[in-house]
């Protein structure tokens, strides 16, 4: 029992660590044309008002990541049987932090844009053949998928050929030291149960490659070309990012089912972890690199990418609501009845965000909301009952 809480709080500390590493980063990853939520002109993005208020921000989260760790430091101490549970607990005190330092700068950033009288111009784009592939699920790496299908398929039909054989009491559940400490009496519908969640878990991360490539491509005014080019990178590599996890985690799974048909096998919990991090790992390097959009990522633009004028001359974007701040709540929730559009960029970070106006996300964020506050009772009640 001390050994494991020992691991489970030094997965505390790790993530403690990373989210005290990237939030602080936030500001740096985003567009230079947005500070915190608010456009401003390019050229204003180097001034001394603004990186005040980037290191503003960064300094009030690193503060805010040492507390925290401090309190996973003392809750093991007094409270080691409750690290299970904490586990749920302290990355929420992150996003508390990174909202509320973000909500203050946003307002400030505001203030700062009318003080100055900074003016933005409307979005632009370029007519490029890359502008045409928006919305093109043919972008999306499928090979990921593919093979992550394929894997299930073959988990099914293994599944189903060892089924005649296996006892009358199967294992349904392991602990961290991935031993069995449930069972449950032999039928299709348990052994078919890890390939189903899996195929489930498989959908939802096809499900956000696809979201991804279909987001409108926001272009920065000042070189379109070199904008759509940079995006397009950013999307090929975040794609292969995502399908490397959605592959990862088939994998994690279709071993864990495997474990159920033979509880003989004795396989350490590292091997498990070490396949679902590293493509964790390679996503957040892809992110740090390439910045919001990829605007941090430095291609060679090919002038016959072009159809239009080849010194990329713009034309207004239908679009350029979205860059009006009001349509921006906190500088984070986008609601424009009159945009169609769906999933948007985010004005922070590197995340794709929804058009709240729009019923189905509504309908959508209501439901996501509903399901976690009631995983997060049942986890609650479920990790606090568990005893090592």
């Amino acid at each position: 029992m001390k050994e494991m809480n020992f691991y489970l709080f030094l997965t505390n500390i790790a993530v403690a660590v990373l989210c005290g590493a990237l939030i602080p980063l936030m500001p740096k990853l985003t567009r230079k044309s947005l500070l915190f939520g608010v456009r401003i002109p390019l050229e204003q993005s180097a001034s001394p008002e603004a990186k005040n208020l980037r290191n503003r921000y960064a300094l009030v989260n690193v503060i805010a990541a040492v507390i925290i760790l401090a309190l996973i430091v003392l809750q093991y101490v007094i409270f080691p049987d409750a690290t299970l549970v904490a586990i749920l607990y302290f990355p929420l005190l992150f996003g508390v932090v990174q909202m509320t330092s973000f909500i203050s700068n946003w307002k400030r950033a505001g203030k700062l844009k009318e003080e100055r009288g900074w003016k933005v111009s409307g979005s632009v784009f370029a007519e490029t053949k890359s502008s045409h592939s928006r919305g093109n699920l043919s972008e999306l790496p499928w090979v990921w998928y593919v093979i992550s299908l394929v894997l299930i398929i073959a988990s099914v039909v293994i599944t189903l050929i060892k089924y005649p054989g296996l006892p009358d009491r199967i294992p349904t559940h392991f602990g961290f030291n991935m031993q069995p400490d449930a069972w449950a009496d032999k039928s299709l519908l348990t052994v078919m149960m890890t390939p189903f969640f899996n195929l489930v878990i498989l959908l939802i991360m096809w499900l956000t490659g696809a979201m991804f490539v279909r987001a409108k491509l926001q272009i920065d005014q000042q070189n379109p070309a070199l904008s759509f080019t940079q995006h397009r990178i950013y999307r090929k590599r975040m794609g292969h990012g995502l399908g490397a996890m959605a592959m990862a985690i088939t994998v994690m799974m279709m071993s864990i089912g495997f474990i159920s048909l033979w509880p003989d096998l004795h396989i350490p919990f590292w091997p498990f972890l070490a396949v679902l991090i590293i493509p964790v790992i390679a996503l957040i390097v892809v992110v740090v690199l390439s910045g919001q959009g990829g605007f941090r990522i430095k291609p060679k633009v090919i002038p016959s990418e072009f159809t239009g004028n080849p010194n990329g001359q713009t034309a207004p974007d239908h679009d350029n609501s979205r860059d009006d701040d009001k349509y921006w709540a906190l500088g984070m929730f986008y609601h424009n009845p009159d945009d169609p559009k769906v999933l948007v960029e985010d004005r922070f970070g590197t995340n794709l965000g929804f058009n709240y106006s729009r019923r189905s996300v509504k309908i959508g964020v209501i439901a996501a909301l509903v399901a976690a506050v009631a995983l997060y009772v049942w986890a609650t009640v479920f990790l606090g009952s568990i005893h090592f």
